[in-house]
């Protein structure tokens, strides 16, 4: 009895060690997931890319810096398509790292592995400086005032698989848009913030608009995506909401 009030007391006091454990899951086919020391990555399909990215921020984590070559060391258990630096040369799209930002962006030789891990997406440039950086900040400050932050990033293509576009000899796949998903804790409570930002240069009143217009609906986002990201964790309330909104959705 006593062993199980312990635990129960580790649950109710920790609930992020909980969290740490529960990974988005997919109903994309030919779906696999990596575990990484520094962050965990989905695939799935033909896409060449990530699906999902997933990884944790803390006040801790954002005082020191992501070095550690077993972060970015070439992981062999990628299936596919291999990105190189000869393959992007010339290329409009700006390949982007879904982790971490840019720890690695001075290290000549952990930017090279990170390329042979396959764990980019490919972005307008303007996109990323004005959009995709400022999400990231708000993150950023979330950790600061809540503790840990589960940050989710990935692509969204086009429903009809028929009108995806490729490059690369027709092996990576080019998304229509990106999310990125914050889950942290109010007094011990699940909450979140999502958002998606289309893949296309930002006009002028996206690059000032507030971060809010760029909201979305965390259980449209499933039903776009195909994947569940935290449904496995979230609590009663959560899941009540996306009942109710599943059975609007379908009238």
């Amino acid at each position: 009895m006593k062993r199980f009030l312990f635990f129960a007391f580790l649950a109710a006091a920790f609930p992020l060690f909980a969290q740490k454990i529960a990974r988005p899951v997919s109903n994309l086919k030919n779906s696999y997931t990596i575990e990484n020391s520094a962050y965990s990555v989905g695939y799935a399909g033909n896409y060449g890319i990530p699906v999902w990215e997933m990884h944790e921020f803390s006040p801790k984590m954002l005082e020191g810096s992501f070095t550690a070559q077993t972060d970015w060391k070439a992981d062999d258990r990628v299936k596919g398509y291999r990105i190189t630096k000869k393959d992007i040369e010339g290329q409009k799209l700006e390949p982007v790292q879904l982790y971490p930002r840019t720890e690695a962006k001075h290290d000549l030789t952990a930017q090279a592995s990170t390329f042979l891990t396959s764990n980019l997406v490919f972005m307008c440039t303007a996109l990323k400086d004005n959009i995709w950086e400022r999400i990231t900040y708000s993150f950023e400050l979330l950790a600061k005032q809540y503790g840990t932050v589960y940050m989710y990033s990935g692509p969204i293509f086009e429903k009809d698989s028929y009108k995806v576009k490729y490059m690369f000899n027709n092996r990576i796949a080019i998304p229509t848009a990106f999310y990125r998903i914050a889950l942290y804790f109010v007094d011990g409570k699940p909450a979140y913030k999502c958002y998606i930002i289309k893949n296309r240069i930002p006009t002028d009143y996206d690059r000032i608009c507030d971060l809010e217009n760029f909201a979305y609906n965390i259980f449209q986002l499933e039903a776009d995506t195909g994947i569940d990201f935290f449904e496995s964790y979230i609590d009663v309330n959560f899941r009540q909401d996306k009942i109710k909104f599943l059975e609007g959705s379908s009238h």
